[in-house]
């Protein structure tokens, strides 16, 4: 299938040089980018080739007016620089989809409001996925019963070693969490959201993924759900769904389950994980809860995932320089990286 094109068009050519480079390098979306400094250039590129997108600064897209050349691009995302007119006559763009963005401000800036804009209209982005591809993604899990035993910090230290081997995200089924305020971010969604696209059309499913998921250093992360009662609703057979679409159609070659609540199914969820990981602690009410929860495997028919656990014990997590140690000795004794990162 031939890639969505997206063209950019700015008569300044520094500045039009520079977001392109910053797109390539960073729109994570699967689009053929090609950039102009003339008008005249792109309108007659523009009618031997189908544009998905045109990303215009304001004092192009007049010129392009000028010569009657919008018409060739259904959506347009024009950088604001405050010129007189061009909001004025939107009305002449009939039906195409227009958004404004201002051409001052951070190039990540500029790639969020393509992304959101990609999201807004995905049905006028059909074909457009991530630009990677992965046939063996690994799917880690963590469960512990104990509480506050420090099991998103192992996820997080987990996800920024293996980000550096390869393309990381992590999935948290918290509930009423503190992540998003640990991370320093905003969130646009969670994974409850992520888990609804997943359900629908997966041509536009990496639109949608690119829109929901923060990323902290080179690990994607996707926020918890606000309440339990959203998690609960996940069931196996639908989180089965989404990893094969995070590892087929994203390329993800790690998916990290941070798992704290009991979807339904909770059981086959663990079934999912090529490796689980437990933390343990050696206090009396704390091994009772492994106790616990382990004969609760044994009950249901679940030998096998108590056979395949890997039961850990955390050093101080105060001490970043021995956990990082600990988090990297622990990923390669399970043989889950290998070798030094790329």
């Amino acid at each position: 299938m031939t890639r969505p094109l997206l063209t950019l068009c700015d008569l300044d050519e520094t500045y039009c040089g520079r977001l392109y480079e910053y797109l390539k390098e960073n729109l994570k979306l699967k689009f053929k980018i090609e950039a102009f400094t003339s008008v005249d250039i792109l309108l007659d590129f523009a009618r031997k080739n189908t544009a998905s997108l045109l990303v215009v600064s304001e004092s192009a897209l007049l010129e392009l007016k000028k010569i009657a050349g919008t018409e060739h691009f259904k959506n347009i995302l024009i950088l604001d620089e405050d010129f007189v007119g061009v909001k004025e006559e939107e009305s002449s763009f009939g039906e195409q989809n227009i958004a404004h963005t201002t051409k001052y401000q951070k190039a990540g800036k500029i790639v969020d409001t393509i992304v959101d804009f990609c999201a807004e209209k995905a049905e006028s982005f059909d074909g457009l996925t991530a630009g990677f591809n992965s046939d063996k993604g690994k799917v880690i899990g963590l469960f512990s019963p104990i509480s506050k035993c420090g099991q998103t910090s192992l996820t997080l230290k987990m996800g920024e070693i293996l980000s550096s081997y390869g393309r990381t995200i992590m999935l948290s089924f918290d509930s009423f969490s503190s992540l998003p305020k640990i991370l320093n971010v905003e969130s646009d969604g969670c994974i409850t959201d992520l888990m609804y696209y997943s359900e629908g059309d997966k041509n536009k499913f990496c639109i949608y993924l690119e829109k929901i998921k923060k990323t902290v250093g080179n690990l994607d992360v996707i926020m918890p759900a606000r309440t339990a009662l959203q998690i609960r609703d996940i069931t196996a057979e639908s989180l089965k769904m989404l990893i094969d679409l995070l590892v087929q159609e994203a390329g993800y070659e790690y998916v990290l389950l941070d798992l704290s609540e009991y979807p339904e199914g909770f059981f086959d969820i663990l079934k999912l994980c090529d490796k689980l990981l437990t933390i343990t602690r050696q206090t009396g009410a704390d091994s009772y809860r492994i106790e616990m929860y382990e004969d609760l495997l044994r009950q249901n028919g679940y030998e096998d995932i108590f056979a395949s656990t890997i039961k850990i014990s955390l050093p101080d997590l105060k001490d970043t320089a021995a956990f990082s140690r600990f988090t990297c000795d622990l990923l390669k004794k399970e043989e889950i990286i290998s070798g030094k990162a790329g």
